[in-house]
């Protein structure tokens, strides 16, 4: 069963294009207060990092996770098609466009800090140390920024570099009528397999700067505008029965909720 059901009316939303003919965007339907969140085939993939498309997902019969689930390949190489539920929607109520990020890299500047802000200070007696650098950031925001105003902020601690300008998004547009699973899939798994690198550093351990190593599995959850990329293991425990009724509860809520409302 779905988590979301019903549809929104889309005369009762107002796009950004000021158009009542076409599908809002995520963005729009978030804009006017309204739940969205994945459909049940959504809910059903099983989505690896790693590799091209054709071999990185599976389709699970159900929405939850167990060793015994069967599950189907989204792309069969025997009559070289995709599963059926590629044409799916990817949410309900449908949708023109989403606006994705990574969860993990949103935040890793600001873990990043909190880890390690209090290692050390500004000062002279850092001249020379390869472990600590403090200096300018030209792009400093005092609205967005986690740090105070100065001409010295931390850029480098205990060997790392301070991961700056690594939150970025990726527009997924409808190729047809609305948003479908392999519009999404198609999209984003290249772009993610592109940030790997930085995935495996955001994922790892952010005090003694150190990433997951280069073979790790890493998995993909869908949270509505953002993704979730996570460890196999991970992965198994939140979407196995008893961990997919708490995700759908977290789903629910950012569905409802103006946290997270853009990238």
């Amino acid at each position: 069963m779905s988590l979301f059901v019903g549809s929104i009316p889309t005369a009762a939303i107002t796009t950004d294009s000021g158009r009542s003919d076409i599908l809002p965007t995520y963005e729009d339907i978030r804009k006017a207060h309204q739940p969205i969140g994945p459909t049940r085939d959504a809910q059903r993939l099983q989505w690896t990092l790693e590799g091209p498309l054709s071999s990185a997902i599976r389709v699970m019969e159900d929405t939850y996770y167990t060793s015994q689930t069967p599950s189907a390949p989204y792309f069969d190489k025997a009559t070289a098609t995709w599963s059926p539920v590629s044409q799916s929607a990817l949410t309900e109520p449908k949708i023109s466009s989403v606006n994705v990020c990574v969860e993990q890299l949103q935040e890793w500047e600001t873990q990043w800090l909190e880890f390690h802000f209090d290692h050390t200070e500004a000062g002279d007696h850092n001249e020379g140390n390869d472990e600590v650098r403090y200096g300018m950031l030209p792009d400093f925001d005092p609205e967005t920024d986690e740090d105070e105003e100065s001409h010295e902020h931390l850029l480098r601690c205990c060997g790392g570099e301070r991961p700056r300008g690594k939150a970025v998004s990726l527009l997924v547009k409808a190729t047809g009528e609305f948003l479908t699973i392999h519009d999404y899939v198609s999209a984003v798994h290249p772009w993610l397999m592109s940030l790997r690198e930085d995935l495996l550093q955001a994922a790892g351990d952010l005090l003694d700067n150190i990433p997951l190593p280069s073979d790790a599995k890493l998995m993909v959850n869908f949270l509505g505008n953002h993704v979730w990329v996570i460890e196999e293991w991970e992965w198994r425990k939140m979407n196995g029965k008893e961990g997919h009724l708490r995700l759908a509860k977290v789903l629910d809520y950012k569905s409802k909720s103006n946290e997270n409302f853009y990238c």
